[in-house]
Formats: structure tokens, C-alpha cells, sequence
């Protein structure tokens, strides 16, 4: 059995409760007395943290509560300067909610604002206390603990990476911006007989072991496989906190379990219950952009493969390229140009698209060159590392005409040389040749296009029609 609590900064400007930047600086830089826990400093709630923590739940399907409140979480680390947290536990803002994964609904429990704690980091002997993080806005997304594997739960985790992506609403790309904590209790069955004799097996429930602080979809993976092993491996599991070291691939003890009279909840006195207006839930819900699973459906009907589609999806913006060059191009000749050649570009220097102001103009120009048999597929690719590589070394972005001429692409073949690259084409492709002679007019397109791919070069479309006519009849 397995369950999540995924915790995600939210892209605000500001705190959740004081107006100190969430930009990165030095080391207790964007502090003040609020996200310090100074005597008598009030917080004061961030509207903006509101909205996106309402777009994550109208994405993962939850209830809303219109009237939610704030309580005081209790406990004592460094890391808590007020030694309580500010977070939502009797009423949050949503609950209710699933995610499909596979064949299978996974529900979620709630959805809560929080603060996040400040960072520590260890140094030699020596803690050191950064307080910039303190304060920064959080949305916790619980589970219920459906997940049944390790597998699922990477699964889980890569989907709603997904879905934040598409709404805007975090940076994940950013060291920290999402920590997965990962409970994980595990399933025994034993064989037990009765006073007749009779055979009987009873299913039991390990106690549940937190695995704290995981970072990213393969990691949590990694952390549950060796956790589900470590505790089939003992006799007495008991319930406690554990810490993921990605080094040594192994979890170690922290900590017993606190639970949740513990931490000893009351309302925060500080902050009023707060209600949400019809007017703002609407505004949220129909300004919440098309999610992946519907773009999915959609871009099925035009005939990709899932690959390519799965491909143009890791990235909201390659889908908006994809959206735009559909208008005038053919929608797998735009799939493969950006998911075959750019994403895999763009993979190999480690960027994504929003990083690179590669002009979706010029793009469906490298698609009109392809269309008129101007360059082949090897060259289409090959325009667009350059692109990309002229971003990289901080040149103005050329455009492929000019990449062409550059690359010594656009002489022109001698005749002789065309004519024999002609003749290697329709030995190679007699099945082709075959299906022209006998009417299908197709097939020449199809000719002119391994010649293209031949020759590597930009030559006259017309003249290669004329040499296979020639050549065929």
C-alpha cells in the first residue's frame, strides 16, 4: 500500500504571508520579521496563491470549499522560526479529487496551502539556516493509498508533473520545487489453520514507514522499490520517518513517526475564515487551459502515433507550435519535424523550447522546402541543430535559406550525376515503379523523395521528375 504527499511551490511573486520575494539571493536576503517569526508580525494571505492552488484542483476533478480556514502546526526544528507552520488541516481548500493512471483512478484526498519551512543546509559539523525559503508558498497534494507499486507510484508522479506543467503553475524544472514524501506499509499473507484443520489465509498490514524529502518521478520510484524490500526482509517493521540518500540508493532512519496529536493543531488566530466568491471560482475554472489527456484524445484523431504524441507532450509549448503549424501544414509532416528533430535537439543540450526563441515561422518554412522536395528529411534535421546551435553560441537565429548556403547545400548536381542517382532510386524501388506504371501517380512523389534523400542537397525538383519519367517510360 502506497500513498504520496507531493509538495509543490506555487509560482507567486511574493510569500505566502509577507510581502519578501521568492526570487533565489543570498543566503537571508529576502527576509522580514513575518517569515522570521517575529513577536507580533502578522501574515497577511497571498490572493495569487489562492488562484493557482484552485487551478490545481479544477485540474485533478476535486470539491472546492468555499469557506476554508487556516491552523497552526506544532513542532520544533531549526527549520520553523515561529516553531509552528501555518497549513491547512480541518478545512482545505479542496479534497475529493483522482488522477487516472493506466486503467486506474487514483483518488486524492485533499489539497492544502501551506508554508514551506526554511532550508537547511549541513556544512562540515555546522547546520546552516537559510531563511529565503521560508514562507514561499506550498500546495501539498495527499493520496489516498491506492498506489500498489513502485512503478505506479513513478507513474503517478510523471502524470501530475504533466498536468502542472500545462497549468502554469509551478517550475519544476527548479531545484526543490517539488519533495515527495512516500508512505509505504507492506502486504503479508499468512496461512493459518483452524481446530478442524481447515486452511485459511489472512491478509495483513505492515505498519506504514514515510520515506521524507524524495526529489522527482524516478527517485520516489527507487525509494519505495527499496523500502517494499527492506521491510519483507525484517520481522518488525515499525512506523517511523525514513531519509532517501539518491547516492547510496538506501533509506536510514530519522525519526519515530510523529502522528497527528503530535503536532498539535489549532486554528490560526491570526488569519479570518475566507470565502471564496463565485465570481473568482468561475474566472479559475474557464481560464484553466486544455489539459494533456484531452490534447491526447484530440491530436489521436489526426492519425500520430502515440510516441510522437507522448513526445510533443512533455512540454506545453511544443504543443502550442504543434497547435500553430497544423494551420498550414500537414499535421505528421509538423509532429515529426518538432518531436523527431527539435525535442531531440533540444534534449541533447540539456534545454527546453520555452529556453530557445526559435521562430515557428521559420519552422514551417523548413516544412515548405520538405513539401517541395527541396531538402530531404536528413537536412530538415540538420537546419534545425543549426538553429538551436546558433541560440547556444549566442548568434541571431539564421534562417534555413540562409543555413543552406551556408552548409554549401544548395549547388546544383550536374546532369549526369542526377540521372544516375535517378536510375540507383528506381532499381532500389521497383515496388514503387511498379505502382506508377500501373496508375498510381503517388508513387512518384515518392521517388522524388529517395532521390532527394540521395542527394543530399537542394536539386531542382523538376528536373528529378523529368529524369524518372525519362528513366520509367
Amino acid at each position: 500500500m502506497i500513498g504520496l504527499e507531493v509538495h509543490v511551490q506555487l509560482n507567486t511573486e511574493t510569500k505566502l504571508f509577507c510581502p519578501c520575494s521568492t526570487k533565489q539571493a543570498e543566503p537571508n536576503e529576502n527576509v522580514c520579521g513575518v517569515c522570521l517569526g517575529f513577536p507580533g508580525t502578522k501574515p497577511v494571505l497571498n490572493e495569487k496563491a489562492i488562484e493557482l492552488a484552485l487551478k490545481i484542483a479544477y485540474a485533478l476533478e476535486l470539491e472546492i470549499n468555499k469557506e476554508f480556514m487556516f491552523s497552526r502546526k506544532t513542532y520544533f526544528y531549526p527549520d520553523l522560526a515561529k516553531n509552528f507552520q501555518i497549513t491547512q488541516y480541518e478545512i482545505p481548500i479542496a479534497q475529493n479529487g483522482k488522477l487516472r493512471v493506466g486503467d486506474r483512478d487514483i483518488r486524492i484526498r485533499r489539497v492544502h496551502i501551506e508554508e514551506d519551512p526554511a532550508r537547511i543546509v549541513r556544512k562540515d559539523d555546522c547546520a546552516l539556516m537559510d531563511y529565503n525559503r521560508s514562507g514561499t508558498p506550498l500546495v501539498e497534494i495527499v493520496t489516498e493509498p491506492d498506489l500498489k507499486s513502485p512503478r505506479e507510484a513513478r507513474l503517478f508522479v510523471q502524470k501530475l508533473q504533466q498536468i502542472l506543467q500545462f497549468i502554469y503553475v509551478s517550475d519544476l524544472e527548479k531545484e526543490g520545487n517539488m519533495r515527495i514524501d512516500a508512505n509505504i506499509s507492506t502486504i503479508r499473507y499468512e496461512d493459518k489453520y483452524d481446530y478442524k484443520g481447515g486452511l485459511k489465509t489472512e491478509k495483513k498490514y505492515g505498519q506504514r514507514v514515510e520515506i521524507k524529502n524524495v526529489s522527482g518521478a524516478k527517485e520516489v520510484e527507487k525509494a519505495l522499490g527499496y523500502e517494499a524490500l527492506r521491510q519483507k526482509n525484517i520481522q518488525n517493521v515499525k512506523m517511523e520517518t525514513r531519509l532517501w540518500n539518491e547516492k547510496t540508493k538506501t533509506t536510514s532512519s530519522a525519526r519515530e513517526k510523529e502522528g497527528e496529536a503530535d503536532y498539535g493543531y489549532i486554528f490560526e488566530p491570526d488569519l479570518p475564515k475566507f470565502e471564496l466568491s463565485d465570481e473568482l471560482l468561475n474566472k479559475i475554472k474557464s481560464k484553466l487551459p486544455e489539459l494533456p489527456g484531452k490534447k491526447k484524445h484530440r491530436f489521436l484523431k489526426y492519425g500520430l502515433s502515440e510516441e510522437l504524441i507522448d513526445t510533443l507532450l512533455t512540454e506545453p509549448e511544443l504543443t502550442h507550435y504543434f497547435e500553430y503549424m497544423c494551420e498550414t501544414h500537414n499535421e505528421k509532416a509538423s509532429a515529426v519535424l518538432l518531436a523527431k528533430y527539435l525535442k531531440k535537439t533540444l534534449n541533447y543540450h540539456n534545454l527546453k523550447l520555452k529556453d530557445v526563441p526559435v521562430d515557428v515561422r521559420q519552422l514551417r518554412r523548413i516544412l515548405d522546402l520538405l513539401q517541395q522536395y527541396l531538402i530531404s528529411d536528413e537536412i530538415a534535421e540538420l537546419i534545425v541543430r543549426e538553429m538551436v546551435k546558433d541560440y547556444i553560441d549566442g548568434k541571431r537565429v539564421r534562417t534555413p535559406e540562409k543555413i543552406l548556403i551556408d552548409l554549401d547545400y544548395e549547388k546544383p548536381l550536374e546532369d549526369e550525376q542526377l540521372a544516375k542517382i535517378v536510375r540507383i532510386v528506381v532499381s532500389e524501388h521497383k515496388r514503387a515503379v511498379k505502382d506508377y506504371l500501373d496508375g498510381e501517380l503517388k508513387s512518384m512523389d515518392y521517388l522524388i523523395g529517395h532521390v532527394m534523400k540521395k542527394t543530399r542537397r537542394g536539386a531542382d525538383v523538376k528536373k528529378i521528375r523529368e529524369l524518372l519519367k525519362r528513366e520509367l517510360d
